[in-house]
């Protein structure tokens, strides 16, 4: 007989639900092939984030959703290192929910992107490019060549689009034009975990995961 897991997960901004809803149910269907058990990984079920600051919004879900095994809290680190958004807010925030006297779930799993959701778009490039319908080298489309310069760039949405643009500077007017937001959920399905553990923000998610299946007995 197989355990069954139940994930919530909010976001910080509205794009990055499309892409972190197959990114999570990957990782923790990988993460629970080292389980004891056989796990059976529900679709995760996004949740809106209510009231002021990271703390009220956390603690208003924990209430309103106290049935999940585990809730994932996704913040953007913007910056070079995720240390600040977990003693500004993922600490605090985790706390908070310890505190709490009720009947709730506090398996809570941080999600922190180095520096925003959309590097780990660029943990496969060949990927991207196929996505892009570009074979231009990625010098000419102003993307990285090697993997650790990945979580160095200061506004990688930036740079897949402006990717983007350059890869569709000679298509033909009468074919429509792809767009970032295009590209979310269709790089989130084929992207695998074995691509995404070349970042090291991602390593310390899926390090996150096992702590959590743990927490479960799992």
């Amino acid at each position: 007989m197989s355990n069954i897991l139940q994930i919530g997960y909010t976001t910080e901004g509205t794009t990055d639900i499309r892409f972190l809803e197959n990114i999570i149910r990957k990782s923790f269907e990988y993460a629970a092939l080292n389980c004891k058990s056989q796990i059976e990984v529900y679709p995760p079920e996004y949740l809106k984030k209510e009231g002021d600051g990271i703390v009220e919004q956390v603690v208003n879900m924990i209430k309103k959703y106290p049935f999940f095994h585990v809730i994932c809290i996704h913040r953007d680190a913007d910056s070079p290192t995720k240390e600040d958004i977990l003693k500004n807010s993922i600490h605090p925030a985790f706390q908070a929910v310890k505190k709490m006297d009720v009947h709730v779930c506090k398996n809570l799993v941080p999600i922190i992107p180095v520096q925003m959701t959309e590097a780990w778009m660029l943990s496969n490039i060949d990927l991207l490019k196929e996505k892009m319908g570009t074979s231009k080298s990625n010098n000419e489309l102003g993307l990285p060549n090697k993997l650790k310069a990945i979580e160095t760039l200061s506004d990688p949405k930036y740079d897949i689009s402006e990717a983007l643009r350059i890869a569709q500077l000679n298509q033909s007017k009468r074919r429509k034009k792809l767009t970032i937001s295009q590209l979310y959920s269709p790089l989130s399905q084929e992207l695998s975990v074995d691509d995404l553990l070349k970042l090291p923000s991602y390593v310390d998610f899926i390090a996150d995961i096992n702590n959590s299946l743990k927490q479960l007995n799992y």
